[in-house]
């Protein structure tokens, strides 16, 4: 055991010395690796860069107080359309991940599925009650 944690603590400062997009790759690899052993899923989800998320933050701020100027409410839209694509993105790959059953190989949704997903709710309205997913 404690071999094997000496040989666990090599590793890890080894892989702390790479950088940030090689550590991300070995994650990604060591988790693809042992998916299929484990119960588990890896979703994959965007979201901004820290300097993105403290400039559009203050670029919020600033909307509320009825501060931006023009080329500051176009990045603001921007970065709104961004965010959205984003948000988009993220929920396809949690509804895909969570119900691989209603998409095709392409990942595409496979719209009869859909239909018959949401008539099996419990409220028959398409909104499971109680945070209940079937899967």
């Amino acid at each position: 055991m404690k071999q094997d944690n000496q040989a666990l603590k090599v590793a890890l400062a080894a892989a702390q010395e790479l950088p940030p997009k090689l550590q991300r790759q070995l994650t990604v690899r060591m988790m693809t690796a042992i998916e299929s052993e484990a119960n588990f899923t890896v979703v994959y989800l965007e979201r901004l860069s820290p300097t993105k998320w403290r400039r559009l933050a203050k670029l919020m701020d600033r909307n509320n107080e009825g501060q931006l100027n023009r080329a500051e409410k176009l990045e603001l839209k921007r970065f709104s359309a961004e965010v959205d694509r984003m948000l988009l993105a993220n929920s396809h790959a949690l509804v895909l991940a969570l119900r691989p059953e209603l998409f095709n190989e392409q990942g595409r949704p496979i719209k009869d599925r859909f239909k018959q997903a949401l008539r099996k709710t419990p409220s028959g309205n398409g909104n499971p009650k109680n945070g209940d997913i079937r899967r």
